[in-house]
């Protein structure tokens, strides 16, 4: 409220010529107003409209305990009584005799002051009460005065004592003063109101609950969390002690001993509260505490969905710190990788098993603008081409037997202002691969089963360990979903064209196995001497397996000799294949049953190993599993 808008009354115990302020709007003015006048004109007020209350000091003590309103009191100076003396002079024969001023004992007048103005004695009387007012006059009575000066109650009381008797009369400037001194004081409070109400909000809209409290305990200020915490109201939590209500008496060591707690846990009401509190201190000492609840069942749920995300894969680990390359031919690609952060476009990344796409994908992420977003990753040869498709997608209720109440989030929506990351796109079907088609084209996904196209904001970042130009050429992956999905590029290259990188990685991976020591540059070496000359098909990964395994055997040599030495040098140099072994038969038969055999016999030829095996067809591991896991159902049939 503004100051000029305020509303004052005035209860005035002298006389006084104010007819300009009286033509105020906003001000109300009662003179001669004695104690036991004020009751009477206090019940006619209606104080919803009322700002503040100005009175004289002989009528305050009465007023105050009337009115629910600010109180402003005025007291007379020295020419407003001397203007009342000199008046009175003028209209009576006062002869020697001595003047009596009778004045509330807050007023601050000094009888030796006025003598100097006045040629007579006058003297000064004070008095808190009615009866104190009572026992002057009995004094005065028994003394030669001539006149009394004072204010409406003890000029009443003068005619009971037969003595002559004069009101104060105030100039209109010392009302006008007691005015601008009481909007001052309005407006003050009016900013301190609103400093406290945008306080009041601050507070109220922090999540956790808040209290505080003086020296002595007492809750001073509580936000709206707290009370829903605590089901109390405001009425019932301020005031009162913070350890009673609670039923936690350690909180006394905050504002008693200057302790800091940091989540202390207690119980309310059956119910679990971590609370973090400490002193408030003002010029070294102090002056109360302010504490912080949070409810332990919430924080135990933040914590399950957040390890629910995790496990979800809805959060990127990696970031380009995490990428090990000393190779030049690594340390381009991930300098050209950094660029494509600053951009929302699809990226393909190419590769062999094992050569670090997903964690190319996660750094991406992670330096993008879209790293507070969730980070959502799927294998697309993890899972049938229906299952996948509600995976993506999402469904809605009834879409198909078995289908979730209510439907399901497709992952495209959960990545909704994040990334999501395909990995293995090769591997699908012709008619996924149409409806993510639609999806980078139209930014949009619809549900199985559903009707409505639902907005999606995401990155798409894509992977793939197969030449998908090849497939293309083949006719088993669409053209201008390759031309949608690889408007930038990374190619990964397979281990053994980057061996500058293989010292580092050995020592990395000894030293986040073995947990760091002195053995690690040690082990390091005996590794890197132990496979100078292998190619690592399963490229990183398949490096990663043989650290920890070496890690697991090292302190037994002839096991090394045994599972390692003889194993990698047969790798590093394969025994010369027979002259026919460039030629493998199969029973004809239909064009799968044929490949099958074709598959089968080839791994056959490469003693087992399925990865060799996929490496020489140029076909994924996962494919070549795929299509023996084939062969091995049509034969259960």
């Amino acid at each position: 409220m503004d100051a000029k808008t305020h509303s004052i009354v005035i209860m005035w115990a002298g006389v006084i010529d104010a007819g300009a302020m009286a033509d105020q709007d906003n001000i109300r003015m009662f003179q001669s107003v004695g104690v036991d006048d004020v009751p009477a004109i206090i019940g006619q007020l209606d104080f919803s409209t009322i700002s503040a209350v100005i009175s004289a000091p002989g009528i305050a003590a009465e007023t105050r305990r009337l009115i629910p309103v600010p109180l402003v009191i005025a007291y007379p100076n020295y020419i407003d009584i001397l203007e009342t003396v000199k008046y009175a002079e003028a209209r009576r024969t006062l002869e020697n005799k001595k003047i009596a001023l009778i004045l509330h004992e807050d007023n601050r007048i000094d009888e030796g002051r006025l003598r100097h103005f006045i040629n007579r004695t006058i003297d000064l009387f004070t008095y808190r009460t009615k009866a104190d007012m009572r026992l002057v006059f009995e004094r005065l009575a028994r003394h030669d005065y001539a006149l009394v000066v004072g204010g409406p109650t003890a000029v009443g009381m003068a005619a009971g004592f037969d003595l002559d008797a004069v009101q104060l009369v105030y100039r209109e400037q010392a009302l006008q003063d007691a005015v601008e001194k009481t909007r001052e004081i309005l407006s003050l409070m009016d900013k301190e109101i609103r400093q406290r109400e945008r306080l009041d909000a601050i507070i109220d809209i922090i999540p956790e609950g808040l209290l505080e409290t003086d020296a002595a305990g007492t809750i001073g200020l509580c936000n709206k969390r707290a009370l829903e915490m605590l089901g109390l109201s405001r009425d019932q939590v301020l005031g009162a002690n913070v350890c009673q209500l609670l039923g936690d008496p350690t909180w006394e060591k905050v504002y008693g001993q200057d302790a800091v707690q940091v989540d202390t846990l207690f119980t309310y009401k059956r119910n679990s509260f971590f609370s973090t509190r400490q002193p408030i201190q003002e010029g070294g000492r102090t002056i109360g505490s302010v504490g912080t609840l949070q409810e332990a069942a919430k924080i135990q749920g933040m914590e399950s969905k957040f390890r629910l995300q995790r496990s979800r894969g809805l959060v990127a680990r990696y970031t380009f710190d995490d990428i090990v390359c000393e190779s030049p031919i690594m340390r381009e690609i991930v300098e050209r990788t950094k660029i494509y952060t600053r951009c929302d476009t699809t990226i393909l990344i190419e590769g062999e098993t094992g050569t670090g796409k997903e964690i190319f994908a996660q750094s991406i992420h992670n330096a993008s603008a879209r790293k507070h977003g969730p980070f959502v990753a799927i294998n697309c040869a993890a899972l049938p081409d229906t299952l996948l498709e509600s995976e993506l997608m999402g469904y809605d209720e009834g879409a198909f037997t078995g289908a979730r109440k209510g439907g399901k989030t497709g992952l495209f929506e959960q990545a909704h202002k994040g990334t999501i990351f395909l990995d293995e796109i090769n591997q699908l079907s012709p008619s996924l691969q149409s409806k993510l088609l639609r999806i980078v084209q139209e930014k949009t996904v619809r549900h199985v089963g559903g009707e409505s196209v639902i907005p999606v904001d995401v990155r798409i970042i894509t992977a793939t360990n197969e030449n998908l130009k090849g497939k293309i050429a083949a006719q088993t992956f669409r053209s201008d979903l390759y031309y949608r999905i690889n408007v930038l590029n990374i190619t990964l290259p397979p281990l053994r064209e980057r061996r500058a990188d293989i010292p580092v990685l050995l020592r990395h991976f000894a030293r986040k196995l073995a947990g760091g020591g002195r053995d690690v540059e040690r082990h390091a070496e005996a590794m890197h001497a132990l496979v100078r000359d292998y190619d690592w098909p399963g490229n990183i990964r398949e490096l990663q397996n043989f650290v920890e395994r070496y890690l697991v055997l090292c302190e037994r040599v002839d096991r090394l000799d045994r599972y390692f030495f003889h194993e990698f040098q047969r790798a590093a140099h394969p025994a010369p294949l027979p002259a026919d072994a460039t030629l493998v038969q199969v029973p004809l038969g239909t064009l799968d049953d044929m490949q099958r055999e074709l598959i089968e016999a080839v791994v056959a030829r490469c003693d087992g190993n399925k990865s060799k095996a996929a490496q020489l067809m140029n076909i994924s591991r996962n494919t070549l599993h795929q299509r023996m896991k084939g062969r091995t159902e049509k034969r259960g049939r």
